[in-house]
This record gives structure tokens, sequence and C-alpha cells, in this order.
């Protein structure tokens, strides 16, 4: 595959993730229009326990398909293809009949002993169908990624954002005049209706432009059969660590609610209460402070091939020069996000949610966004060193720390949730702070102080504009989008001055950069 394509697919994948991050939003924005911050909680709750069934039933299948299936294209093995695709196929199918009907056996014993709000309990019998569905649908999506096709999976993820928000636009909005917990359970319903749409929509995709006919129209007959022992044995390298890292971090996410909701009650909160404010922190706060994320875990996609050749060919300069280009990157997203996070915390999120007391939650975290965003690239760079085992070591110390401060400071009645929200900001510091001192370690210190230095000017005067535009007066939706609109305006325009951004680096793009590059050369003294 030549590098254009592969930036072209990763371009696509960051398209996508960037419109459904924002449909996501919207999502959030009606969900909790119609239920509020205690219905988001009650769909919240059973989320820790979809992710670690998941990681029983997926068991790092996806991973393995897209790197098998890519070499085997590349061998011209039809045969090997169709081996891969078979035994997943089979293996996660029985696996995720298994994990169904356990789910449904043993639905009391979670209502008893994991739920912490029984009101929990018919949006975790909704969520049982999903299990399924999104097993099929990651073998799928593995498949494209390993034929090099990102549109697909980019269009059925549009697909069922779309869903989602129509379903919870209809099924959420009728429930609720019954009861609050059968809304939060009409909302996981939109989910399924959501991930099964997906899932159809991927079957066609694949049927229509990915047969393995067409994927390898004439098969390469020079190579010996594998045999059935070799593939399985072969999907299994790639698997079972995964499944491993993966089974891990979801313990440790599955036990989140139930240590926040526990140290909540402590504090003296009734269930109710402690319910509400998870809402608040895990279904609105967290979704609106990681959003940035989204163009750093593409590009963090991008670095791991990248590094691994640079690694292949000896050429440490290279991955030194990734490592500095990625600071920058993660610099000009992060710190213009953690401007707007920390001052207008309370503002924003009234605006989007209607919910005020969401504001201090992300505040506390917002001036780490930086740390937060650097997460991503750091772990690339790791795993394109063959060092993936020490990025998993390190996020899961950041999330054994965070519990034990869940703990500790949510059970203090003067801090309540915002002492999630401070474990929180000190886990994923922890975590990165510790990814960049392995790959300091590898490969050096070379990071362009020079261009942090720029784009955090250029971050100052936006924040400067921003105070003198809201100082003494209060900040309502025209105001908030002055201060917001023309702040990212100053912000850009002096990236340019400042020659951060320069039309010949942004005109690389593929397919809008020429057109980006325009844009660009208007802004004051841009070259």
């Amino acid at each position: 595959m030549n590098r254009h394509t592969f930036l072209h697919g990763a371009l696509v994948l960051m398209i996508a993730g960037l419109v459904t991050r924002v449909m996501g939003f919207i999502y959030r924005i009606f969900l909790t229009r119609i239920i509020g911050a205690e219905g988001m909680g009650l769909f919240q709750i059973v989320f820790p326990i979809l992710g670690l069934v998941l990681t029983f039933v997926t068991m790092g299948f996806p991973l393995a398909i897209s790197k098998l299936v890519a070499e085997a294209v590349a061998q011209r093995d039809r045969a090997r293809i169709h081996r891969i695709m078979r035994i997943s196929g089979i293996s996660v199918a029985c696996l995720a009949a298994l994990f169904t009907l356990l789910m449904y056996l043993l639905r009391h014993v979670i209502e008893t002993h994991w739920l912490t709000d029984p009101r929990a309990y018919p949006t975790y019998l909704a969520m049982i169908p999903v299990v399924g569905i999104i097993a099929v649908s990651s073998l799928y999506r593995g498949y494209f990624q390993g034929l090099q096709d990102m549109a697909p999976t980019a269009w059925a993820s549009i697909l069922e954002q779309t869903v989602r928000i129509l379903s919870i636009w209809i099924l959420a909005a009728y429930f609720v005049r019954y009861s609050l917990s059968y809304a939060a359970a009409a909302a996981m319903m939109g989910m399924v209706l959501g991930e099964l749409s997906g899932l159809l929509f991927m079957v066609f995709q694949q049927r229509r432009r990915a047969r393995l006919v067409d994927v390898v129209p004439e098969p390469a007959y020079t190579r010996a059969a594998e045999s059935m022992r070799s593939t399985v044995h072969a999907i299994g390298q790639i698997s079972l660590p995964v499944t491993l890292s993966k089974l891990i971090w979801s313990l440790l996410f599955a036990a989140e609610p139930v240590l926040v909701m526990r140290a909540l009650q402590a504090a003296g909160f009734v269930t109710s209460q402690a319910t509400s404010m998870y809402g608040e922190y895990s279904g609105m706060a967290i979704p609106l402070l990681v959003f940035p994320t989204v163009i750093t875990s593409s590009l963090a996609t991008n670095l791991v091939p990248a590094v691994s050749e640079a690694a292949a060919a000896g050429e440490m300069f290279r991955i030194r020069k990734r490592l500095s280009q990625s600071f920058t990157a993660t610099a000009l997203i992060s710190f213009p996000a953690s401007v707007i996070f920390t001052l207008f915390a309370g503002p924003l999120t009234s605006a989007i949610y209607k919910q005020p007391n969401i504001g201090p939650i992300l505040a506390i975290m917002a001036p780490f966004e930086f740390l937060l965003c650097l997460q991503a690239p750091l772990t690339g760079i790791l795993q394109g060193l063959n060092r993936a085992g020490v990025a998993m070591v390190n996020s899961i110390v950041g999330g054994v720390a965070k519990l034990l401060l869940v703990v500790v400071l949510a059970r203090r009645p003067e801090l309540g949730i915002l002492g999630v929200s401070m474990a929180t900001a000190f886990s994923f510091t922890l975590s990165t702070l510790l990814n960049l001192w392995f790959v300091v370690r590898m490969i050096g210190f070379h990071i362009r102080l020079q261009s942090l230095l720029r784009v955090g000017i250029a971050a100052l005067c936006m924040f400067v504009y921003m105070q003198v535009i809201t100082y003494h007066r209060p900040v309502p939706g025209t105001t908030l989008l002055l201060a917001i609109g023309g702040g990212l305006l100053l912000y850009l325009a002096l990236l340019c001055t400042l020659r951060v951004l320069t039309s010949r680096a942004v005109s690389r793009i593929p397919k809008i950069g020429p057109a980006l590059s325009r844009i660009v050369r208007w802004m004051p003294f841009a070259v």
C-alpha cells in the first residue's frame, strides 16, 4: 500500500471520528434534555459491564483479522483469508452466544450485587442483545481495516449515530412519561438499533465491494497451504495479549461506577443523588473533555506503522522527528481546548446540557487537557517500538491510582463527585508522564520547544482576548459564541503569523490540503 493511500485512510478515519463525535454530542444533548442527569447515571452504570463482556467475546480478533488479512492480501492468499474469517467468525459467534446466555441467566445476580442503583436493571436487560451485534460488527471492521478500506466503517459509524439520535428522539421521549428507568432502557434500545443498522450496512458493503473473489482476483498458487492449526496459532499470538490488556483495563473500568457510587453514598449522598452525580461526570463532563482526543487518536493510528518502519530501518532520527511533531500537533489541539473548557466550563455545559452543575466537574480536569491528548500519540510510539506492554502497564498504573483516589477523595462530603474528577486528572497525567519517560529513555528528548512556545503564546493571547470579552459580565449564548469564535480566529491567525502553520505544510494534507492552504495564505503575515 502506498503512502498516499495510507494517509487517505487516516484522514477518512479522522473526519469520520470528528463527525461521529459531534453527532455523539447531539445524541447526548437530546438524551440529557429528555432523561436528565439521573437518567444518564442509570444509562452509564451498565456500560462497564458491556465493556467487560465484549473483552471476552471479541478476544482481540478484530486486530488479528486486520493484521493477518493485510498480510494475506499482500501474498494473494485467498484461502488464508477465508480460514482467518471462518475461525474468527465461529469463535466470536460461540462466545457471543455463551455470554449473552450468561448475562440473561445471571441477571438477578447482577441486579443484586453489581448494579448500585436497582433502577438500572431494565437498562441492563435492554443492553443484552447488543453484545452479539457488536461482536459480529467488530469482525467486519477488522476485515475492512485489513483491506485498508476505511470508508465502510466510517459510514457505518455515522449511520449508527443517526439511528441512535432518531431512536432516543422517539423511544426515550415516549417512555419517559412512564418512568425514568424505562426511558433509560429505551435509550439503550436506541443503541441496539444503531449498532444493528451499522452491522447491516457493513454486511451490504462487504457483499458489494469486498468479496474474496474481488479482493484477491488471482490467487497465488505457489504458496504452500497453511494448516488450520497454524492459522489458529497466528490469530492467538496477536489476540491473546490484546485480550489480556483489555481485560485488565475492563475490570478497572467496571469497578469504577461501583466504587464511585459506594464512595458517594459513604459521603452522605442518597442513591438518587449519587446516580445523578455519576451521570453528570461520566455521561456529560467526560465526553466533552475527551472530544479533542479524536484528532490525537487518529495521529496515534498513523504513528504505529510510521515508527515501526523507521525502527526497522534503524532511522532513529525519523522517530525523534515524529515525537516532536506529535508534541506540536497535540499542543495545537489541546491548548485552545484547555483554555475554553477552563474559562467557560459552566456556561458551556449549561448551554449544551442545561445542567450548570457539570461546570466545576469539567473545570477541574480541563487544565490537564494537553496530557490527556498526548497519551494516545505516546502510546502509538511505544507500540511502534514494540513496547505495547509498557504502554499497557502504564495505563493500568494510572487506572489503579484513579480507583484508590476515588475511594479516598469521593468519600469526603465537601468534594463528592469533584473528588472523582481530581482522581481522573491525576490518573491520565500519571500514565502520560510514565509513557513520556519511557519514550525519552528509548529515543532521547528531541522536542522542538520553540514550536511549543509559539503555540503557547497563541493560546495565551486567546485566553487574554476571552477574558477581556467576558470581563465582569454574564456569559449568555451570544457572548459565549463571540468569545469562543473570536478567540479561535485569533488563535488561528497567530499560529499563521508565528509560522507554526504554513501554507506549504497544510497543502500536504490529502484531498483538502490545497483548499486549506489557500485559507492559511489569507491570514496576516502567513507564508
